[in-house]
């Protein structure tokens, strides 16, 4: 994909403003990532419920419970996303994740991009407070209106 030159539109894809992708998508964004995370947990829950159960495994349940959730949030985010152009979340919210250049990411970008958002929510935990930047566009690959990319035929 080139960059757009055209006055007024920005060089990344997606970002707040751009007139390509003029759909509002903030709500739809908090909402995608909100069912993502009970996707995520609902799993990390129920492996950890089933060790319980068992006797055997009860010592396990907490490891169970982490490494289950990690697990499904690497598969979810970056295989199935790879493939697919959304997490579930996503998919239902109408929306899909773009390169900055307005192409389809890849596997190794979407890993690349889980393993910085693994660090940035230890380092925002261990910190107690965010970014400077009230933009996610600064931070994260764009997410947009999936009727917006079929419009601009970007495939």
């Amino acid at each position: 994909m080139t960059v757009d030159s055209r006055p007024g539109v920005p060089n990344r894809h997606g970002m707040h403003g751009d007139p390509r992708y003029p759909s509002p998508r903030r709500l739809r964004r908090a909402t995608a990532f909100a069912i993502d995370w009970l996707l995520h947990i609902g799993v990390a829950i129920g492996l950890s419920a089933v060790c319980e159960a068992l006797p055997e495994l009860a010592p396990w349940s907490f490891a169970a419970a982490v490494s289950s959730w990690i697990a499904v949030s690497f598969v979810h985010r970056t295989v199935l996303q790879s493939v697919f152009h959304a997490t579930a979340g996503k998919a239902l919210c109408g929306l899909c994740i773009l390169k900055p250049d307005g192409s389809w990411p890849g596997f190794g970008f979407l890993t690349k991009w889980w393993v910085i958002g693994a660090f940035s929510t230890v380092l925002v935990a261990v910190s107690g407070a965010g970014g400077d930047s009230d933009k996610e566009d600064d931070w994260f690959p764009p997410v947009v209106r999936l009727r917006d990319v079929r419009r601009l035929h970007v495939t």
